[in-house]
């Protein structure tokens, strides 16, 4: 599967095609250590050094290692997409069709797609690229790759139900970008803000 789906050139302030597709492999999972994990711990780095440096300034994703996860590329229950512009990797995810299911009351206990990783190249993350002195390259890469999520709910006949752990850093998309709901902090896991969408929200995000 190969999709076109719209970003935004930052640059220009354009809106470029780009492509999600869900043929993920382990050559797109060592792009990512190979040429996104150096400039995420640069940022790190300079934000450790700064005096802005505490808590959620710190992108709490710097260690993540998607090679670790080329097992789970056979499994039928874990689907990942990814986003390619000009053949380079612009932003990855990673989703569940099992073992999650709803926490908000008006849908608690139904099957829900649970969001496990969701990763932008770091030359489109803001926090990254201005610890680095630079401007970002593309915008909507992210909120993209969650109407790709919602799609796979659909799919799924989950009616479009999604939900996902936050970091910290990224609660602030989730809640006012993509209108998702918070549910609550999990404290088995690491206390990160759990956030969901109904039917109605997801269809509201995806404009269908």
């Amino acid at each position: 599967m190969k999709i076109p789906v719209e970003i935004r050139d930052n640059s220009t302030g354009e809106i470029v095609q780009a492509n999600l597709f869900d043929a993920i492999t382990i050559e797109h999972f060592i792009e990512t250590q190979k040429e996104w994990r150096p400039l995420v711990i640069a940022a790190t780095r300079k934000l450790a050094a700064s005096k802005l440096a505490a808590g959620d300034y710190v992108p709490a994703h710097f260690h993540w290692d998607w090679t670790s996860k080329e097992a789970q590329l056979k499994l039928l229950a874990i689907h990942f997409y990814g986003i390619e512009h000009l053949g380079v990797l612009q932003g990855i995810m990673k989703v569940e069709s099992v073992g999650h299911v709803c926490r908000l009351p008006v849908q608690q206990g139904k099957p829900v797609i649970h969001i496990d990783y969701l990763e932008v190249a770091p030359w489109n993350v803001k926090q990254i690229m201005e610890a680095l002195g630079k401007r970002t390259k593309y915008g909507a890469v992210g909120t993209r790759l969650i109407e790709a999520a919602v799609r796979h709910s659909i799919e799924e006949g989950f009616k479009g139900r999604v939900a996902l752990h936050s970091l910290s850093t990224s609660e602030r998309f989730y809640r006012e970008v993509c209108n998702m709901t918070p549910v609550g902090r999990d404290s088995g896991k690491q206390n990160l803000l759990w956030c969901e969408f109904t039917p109605e929200q997801a269809q509201n995000f995806i404009g269908d």
